[in-house]
């Protein structure tokens, strides 16, 4: 800051001047953005950003945040961040990514692998104990063992979904049931059924 009031007056103009400047390059750019924020949000066929391209539409149009928050009916925080991105990288930063996602614990052709071994194997041929049944708790000691990776049990159903697979319980029937003997026992049994009916 200068001492003498003709200097300190002199630095103001200045300042004014390249905010001025400033100001007339954020307005070009301004317009070129609208434009193509019109077009951006006519085309965008995703609620959630054509909800962030309108959003600051509507800033650079001259909304106050607030009023912006109330015409979309969005929190003014939300509103912020996007106006922040927009004013900090550009439209180019508006664009919302698509997240990767949890990245699978066996690789493709352990899956394959399992899927066969589960299809083809009783528990006791694969080693795990002396089980008739695959149940959920037994595939996620196999996989432990085989590949060294721990599952859930709710996550070994999933992995059964995704690989092809459905979990279900095994119905029993009796080795050395006699089907005539069956048979008379259903009739004997719809007798009786009909006898306490009455």
């Amino acid at each position: 800051m200068y001492i003498f009031g003709d200097k300190i007056f002199t630095n103001i103009i200045l300042n004014g001047i390249i905010d001025q400047k400033r100001r007339s390059k954020a307005m070009e750019r301004n317009e070129k953005d609208i434009e193509q924020l019109i077009e951006l949000s006519q085309n965008e066929k995703r609620v959630k950003q054509k909800l962030i391209y309108d959003a600051v539409l509507l800033f650079l149009e001259g909304y106050t945040r607030g009023e912006i928050s109330k015409i979309l009916h969005e929190k003014q925080g939300t509103v912020n961040y996007h106006i922040r991105k927009y004013i900090n990288n550009g439209i180019e930063d508006l664009h919302i990514k698509k997240q990767p996602g949890y990245q699978k614990r066996l690789t493709d052709e352990q899956e394959t692998e399992l899927a066969e071994l589960i299809t083809s194997k009783t528990p006791e041929e694969a080693g795990i104990g002396v089980f008739a049944n695959w149940t959920a708790p037994l595939i996620c000691c196999l996989v432990e063992k085989k590949y060294s990776v721990k599952y859930s049990e709710r996550g070994m159903r999933d992995l059964l979904e995704r690989i092809g697979l459905s979990y279900t319980r095994p119905t029993y029937t009796l080795a050395k049931a006699n089907p005539q003997k069956q048979e008379e026992f259903k009739e004997k049994f719809k007798d009786l059924k009909k006898k306490t009916d009455k």
